[in-house]
């Protein structure tokens, strides 16, 4: 892994320094995140950054005092933005009359740019590859398209596999914003490398390398405006030129670009081995929820048993630990003492107090007798702790296996509880948050399964379950995404839910279908996918 200074210890020790492409009219879905910010962390830079090497220790004085990350972005620009193009000045303009779209973006930016931007500037690549994730996936770690790329970068899962992203039941490396910056950044050298040249690198990495080889040959020009590319890769860009345009000179433009602070947000710890989210939590006092929002790559209540071993936390979480108020900000020896303190408690902690479940995957001959002998437990306790109703497990599926008693569940306990409508909720999604029937609330509720509910309109849910457990397996939450999916040649709504892991009803309801009618091919379809669950 490249840049050393952002993993383990050092890397926030500087923090004082404070050094799918969406369509023109439809910009990547995105739901805004709480700001998380902390203040007098300048105190930080005083104790520290003459001793320890970290991040951002490469900057020049003046740029430690500037902190503006657009300052730092607009000196290292490289390419030609080609102005006089107008499929660059169209976007410009589409940016003009969005002027919303940047500060909709602000949190997210101030969360990942300093970082991108870090590792870019390391690459010695030019600075307009730290706005690419923003074209790609509007800097949204749960980003995923109808083809199946996903993350920050948007990457298709055979290339991320050939970049060294691990993809697997527990985790996708294409969300997890440390590996997948660095093998973005790697990707980029090895197409411009190819085809010396950046805007053909950049084409590369939205439709291809092949495709663009192919445009080459047929065009014989090396000019991207000259070649026949896709219509996606055709607008993806020129769309990046004029978000570098506009950052040069927000000013001529009439933008105003949202406040970004080159400070980073995040640090990062080493693991000794893989951890329950639930033993993380009670060791560095940070809520689930941020632990899971900071390491979106985790799909299940674990680290990754085959690594990377690593955790994500958030500057903010120091100020629980620090026992300072945030609005005071951690002074800068107990912020370098808590970050010690945090890797030495991770480090300390005995190999057997660290997991109380074992996340395996179903192989070919494996039943649930022969597992309960592997594992020293009894088929009951397997489908007790997985909800099975039958012992008939699949191969492929994820299957959780209590390591002690302790962890084994007990009866939940059930309770109703009122949810209000928010933008984009459905039945469905209701029922999918709370793990319960739609059934259940069509009928506690009193209304039709194809009910439009309304923003602020309160649904009961019934029979929500309590896990009695004496060891808390807090799973991460679903992460909703909305996506139009073009039918293709073959596909039927059965062969869609499949792909998807939705049912065939539910598509149907969404969409307003006859489940017996043929779908036609270029048919859009609205569905709402669970980027961590269901992918």
């Amino acid at each position: 892994m490249k840049s050393t200074c952002w993993s383990c210890l050092t890397v926030f020790l500087l923090i004082g320094c404070q050094t799918q492409l969406s369509e023109p009219n439809a910009p990547a879905e995105e739901k805004t995140l709480p700001v998380e910010t902390l203040t007098d962390l300048d105190i930080v830079q005083q104790s520290t950054a003459s001793a320890i090497e970290g991040p951002f220790s490469k900057l020049s004085q003046e740029q430690i005092l500037n902190p503006d990350l657009w300052s730092l972005l607009r000196e290292n620009l490289a390419l030609d933005h080609e102005l006089d193009r107008r499929s660059v000045q169209q976007e410009i303009r589409w940016f003009q009359r969005n002027p919303k779209y940047w500060q909709r973006l602000e949190t997210r930016m101030q969360n990942y740019l300093p970082y991108i931007l870090e590792q870019v500037m390391e690459a010695h690549i030019p600075a307009e590859m730290a706005l690419l994730p923003i074209v790609e996936s509007a800097l949204d770690p749960h980003a995923f398209s109808p083809s199946g790329a996903n993350g920050l970068w948007q990457f298709m899962s055979p290339t991320a596999k050939q970049y060294g992203l691990k993809i697997n039941l527990g985790y996708d490396g294409r969300r997890d914003i440390v590996a997948s910056t660095d093998a973005a950044v790697t990707y980029l050298q090895h197409l411009n490398k190819r085809f010396d040249n950046w805007l053909l690198a950049v084409a590369a990495y939205n439709a291809g390398g092949g495709t663009v080889s192919k445009a080459i040959r047929s065009s014989s020009s090396r000019d991207f405006f000259a070649l026949n590319l896709p219509r996606e890769t055709r607008a993806y860009v020129p769309r990046l030129l004029a978000m570098a345009a506009i950052v040069n000179n927000p000013a001529k433009y009439k933008v105003a670009l949202p406040n970004v602070e080159m400070r980073p947000s995040f640090f990062v710890l080493n693991l000794p081995g893989p951890f329950d989210i639930a033993k993380i939590v009670a060791i560095s006092k940070a809520p689930s929820a941020n632990i899971y929002k900071w390491n979106p790559a985790l799909k299940r209540s674990q680290t990754p048993s085959k690594g990377p071993h690593r955790l994500i936390l958030p500057v903010t979480a120091l100020v629980a630990l620090t026992g300072v108020q945030s609005s005071e900000g951690p002074k800068g020896d107990a912020l370098k003492a808590q970050i010690l303190t945090l890797q030495q408690d991770f480090t300390a902690t005995p190999e057997n107090e660290r997991l109380a479940w074992l996340n395996i995957e179903v192989r070919s001959g494996q039943t649930l007798s022969v597992l309960a002998q592997r594992y020293n437990t009894d088929v009951a306790t397997l489908r007790q702790a997985n909800g099975l109703k039958s012992n008939r497990i699949i191969i492929g599926d994820g299957l959780r296996v209590p390591l002690s008693q302790e962890a084994v569940v007990k009866p939940h306990s059930s309770h109703s509880v009122t949810h209000k409508v928010r933008s984009g909720d459905s039945l469905w999604l209701i029922a999918k948050q709370y793990q319960v029937g739609i059934a259940e609330l069509v009928k506690e509720n009193e209304i039709g399964r194809r009910a439009t509910l309304r923003i602020g309109q309160e649904i009961s849910v019934p029979n929500v379950k309590v896990s009695m457990s004496a060891f808390t397996v807090d799973e991460p939450p679903a992460v909703m995404r909305k996506i139009r999916y073009r039918v293709r040649n073959g596909d039927s709504l059965s062969r869609i839910a499949n792909k998807f892991k939705i049912d065939v009803p539910t598509i149907s309801n969404w969409n307003d279908l006859d489940p017996k009618k043929y779908l036609q091919p270029g048919q859009l379809l609205v569905l709402y996918i669970d980027t961590v669950g269901g992918r």
